[in-house]
């Protein structure tokens, strides 16, 4: 059996195809006579290479926070912009952080 050489192109429009397909890549390649390991490895290689030449440029943003304990009422406020969030000074530092990683979300 002869076997064909494909580019990068040819195996990028056989990607797609698949895709559109809905067909699994095991049956997709069964019925075009496409050796699945050879599949998945041009797949992973030309990922691999659209992503490896790629830098993300990342804008760290500095943002402050004022916290304060008042003590006529013993509550914890944390004012951001123009909001105000106001805990019992007794809050549980887990509870407190649960909430930081949810609002980070």
């Amino acid at each position: 059996m002869r076997y064909q050489r494909r580019d990068v192109n040819t195996w990028l429009e056989l990607f797609e195809r698949q895709e559109q397909s809905g067909l699994s890549a095991v049956v997709f390649c069964r019925q075009h006579q496409i050796n699945i390991q050879t599949f998945y490895a041009r797949r992973s290689d030309i990922r691999l290479q659209r992503t490896s030449n790629k830098f993300v440029h990342v804008k760290r943003e500095v943002t402050t926070f004022e916290s304060r304990v008042d003590d006529d009422s013993q509550s914890l406020s944390l004012e951001y912009a123009a909001s105000t969030l106001r805990l019992p000074a007794n809050v549980s530092p887990q509870w407190l952080a649960n909430l930081m990683m949810a609002l980070n979300e």
